[in-house]
């Protein structure tokens, strides 16, 4: 009853009219995200088994696989066993909502994040230097931020759907210790430089090859937890 409460409290708002009834609809709206991005961040840490949402802080893939290309300077395959991700609960974020097209636009920042687990990756810079590699890895990105948007809509079954997504990644800095590159040993020391030299202007530079990996990690799994939810379902959630 609370959360049908609060759908209809926040489809209301989009009623109001006249410059200072706009200006209060801004303001509560924005208390309204900013404590859905509070609850988001404890949803994070504790998960929910009801729903079969993970605990996502810390994040633990047992078997992760991506694929990526950025603009032709390097393309590789990579399967992480495991892939662990340690800080995604500590963002600082602002997110904002169109109501009439439930698009929500949104920022995260992080001073750091951390990953670490093991990999076996195959790829090619420019097209012609094989890139390949196998060992216990770690990396620490810096100052990152991510930008972008998620529409909500029905799938035509009384479900939710993502139906659009895109996000942007940007990192200050990087530190890497990925073993076994190029068989270990100096060359794989010589490309851990390498790669904490280049990888934030490649971001910078290249922003779809980061968008479109992140894309196709991102919207199978939102879309399998949102396929059997409907919005007072999410807004349960979000206001327990």
């Amino acid at each position: 009853m609370r959360t049908g409460l609060i759908v209809v409290a926040l489809m209301a708002l989009t009623a109001t009219v006249g410059v200072h009834e706009v200006a209060g609809q801004n303001i509560i709206l924005d208390a309204i995200m900013r404590r859905i991005l509070e609850n988001l961040r404890e949803l994070m840490r504790t998960g929910n088994p009801e729903t079969g949402m993970p605990i996502l802080a810390p994040y633990h893939n047992p078997d992760l696989f991506i694929n990526a290309s950025f603009g032709g300077l390097l393309d590789f395959d990579a399967r992480f066993t495991p892939m662990n991700i340690i800080g995604l609960d500590t963002f600082e974020g602002r997110l904002q909502v169109d109501l009439a097209t439930l698009r929500f636009p949104f920022e995260f920042r992080f001073s750091e994040i951390s990953a670490n687990g093991f990999y076996d990756a195959n790829g090619r810079l420019w097209g012609l230097i094989p890139i390949f590699g196998i060992g216990d890895f770690s990396v620490r990105p810096r100052d990152v931020l991510a930008t972008g948007f998620a529409t909500i809509t029905d799938n035509g079954q009384g479900f939710l759907m993502l139906s659009d997504f895109s996000i942007s990644l940007q990192i200050g800095s990087l530190e890497s210790n990925i073993q076994g590159l190029l068989l270990g040993g100096d060359l794989s020391d010589l490309l851990n430089a390498v790669i904490q030299d280049i990888v934030p202007s490649v971001l910078r530079n290249f922003p779809e090859g980061m968008t479109n990996l992140l894309n196709a990690l991102v919207i199978p799994i939102a879309n399998r937890f949102l396929a059997t939810r409907t919005m007072e379902d999410l807004m349960g959630l979000l206001f327990p």
